[in-house]
């Protein structure tokens, strides 16, 4: 059957908005953040060395969620499914740019249904609202669970309207001493700049990227960032391109993301993403890396941590262990366009559909845990 005529049916088969929760047996925000934590911990999401990093920063994290849940769902929303006896399910789902939202802590009790109910019932309801234009979320790829979901969906929406893309995730300690950069020349973003911001956002992360994150039509999150205010929040973004002496064409982009803290466990939304050129000479890489660098450090003067945490890719990796930062871990980041969401809830949907008939053939039940541990 042709995508655009499967697409149909998918939508045809949906609940109305106004029922699509309960078609799925799913609440929106119905545990406090107290209880949501707690479920992240007997889930083994909130393991150890994740809860030591956020440990000295708890009360903060905390107050931020509730904050963000003021807003009821314009914000962030968390939706469950299941209940004690049968064990819970939850994914949390925050908005990252004015029209795009990042979905992360998937988490389950022992229950795959309820992991799928959460899952499809996200991804109808932004179906039907239909205003919703980008989705993401990021993964640890040995975590197999998210790997095998979400690594895969490229397969089943297409190029063109997703992308899954492996990074770098390093700590770049706030008190680090960078060079300028010698013959690097670094110029902050201004509307006059956005092609070359699109020119070196494309070649370095691609198109989908580009959309995802809004780079064009809002590349400082003012609008976003306007719905955080409402809750005494802020969501911005900086921007610093970098150029050779005397050339035109970008060589690399910083892009010093700023929002409250521990919305995302790993401090996603405080990344900085470091983008350069792939055909780079490994020889300049120190001067631009340690450049761009240097000029987002002034985003994060007020930062809450001792280290920015710093997204790239392999080229800069290099450039990075010279200038001191550490590397945490790697990183996916799976994104999918408006236009893919129906291929997306089908992918997730065969995806369970085999899981439950492997359940029943074998009589058990997977643990299911957190996509980003």
């Amino acid at each position: 059957m042709p995508l655009d005529a499967l697409d149909q049916r998918t939508l045809s088969g949906l609940p109305r908005l106004s029922e699509v929760y309960d078609a799925y047996g799913v609440q929106v925000n119905a545990l406090s953040v107290n209880e949501i934590f707690a479920l992240y911990e007997r889930t083994g999401f909130l393991y150890p060395d994740k809860a030591a990093r956020l440990l000295p920063h708890l009360g903060q994290v905390r107050e931020n969620w509730r904050r963000m849940l003021r807003g009821g769902d314009s914000l962030l929303y968390v939706l469950t499914a299941g209940d004690k006896k049968r064990g819970r399910a939850s994914i949390a789902v925050w908005r990252t740019t004015h029209h795009g939202w990042t979905s992360q802590h998937l988490v389950s009790e022992n229950n795959p249904i309820a992991s799928r109910a959460v899952m499809l019932a996200g991804t109808a309801a932004s179906i039907l609202r239909g205003v919703d234009e980008s989705h993401q979320n990021w993964f640890r790829p040995e975590n197999r669970f998210p790997s095998r979901v979400f690594g895969s969906m490229v397969q089943t929406i297409g190029q063109s309207l997703s992308s899954v893309q492996r990074h770098m995730y390093f700590a770049l300690p706030r008190n680090s001493s960078l060079p300028s950069g010698g013959r690097v020349r670094i110029v902050p973003y201004d509307p006059s700049h956005e092609d070359a911001l699109t020119l070196i956002a494309s070649v370095a992360r691609g198109s989908i990227y580009v959309t995802a994150e809004q780079l064009t039509t809002d590349p400082e999150l003012t609008e976003v960032n306007q719905l955080y205010s409402e809750v005494g929040l802020r969501r911005t973004r900086r921007v610093w391109l970098a150029y050779r002496e005397y050339k035109d064409e970008p060589i690399g982009a910083v892009i010093a993301y700023r929002g409250p803290l521990g919305l995302n466990f790993s401090y996603i939304e405080n990344r900085c993403d470091l983008l350069l050129h792939p055909t780079l000479p490994d020889a300049d890489a120190v001067d631009v890396v340690s450049a761009l660098l240097k000029a987002s450090s002034s985003a994060y003067e007020d930062f809450e941590l001792d280290a920015i945490p710093v997204i790239a890719e392999e080229l800069a990796a290099p450039a990075l262990f010279r200038l001191g930062a550490e590397f945490l871990r790697h990183y996916c980041q799976g994104t999918w366009l408006q236009k893919g969401q129906l291929r997306f809830y089908r992918h997730v949907d065969g995806f369970y559909s085999r899981l439950q008939a492997r359940v029943e053939k074998h009589s058990m039940q997977p643990t299911l845990i957190g996509q980003e541990r």
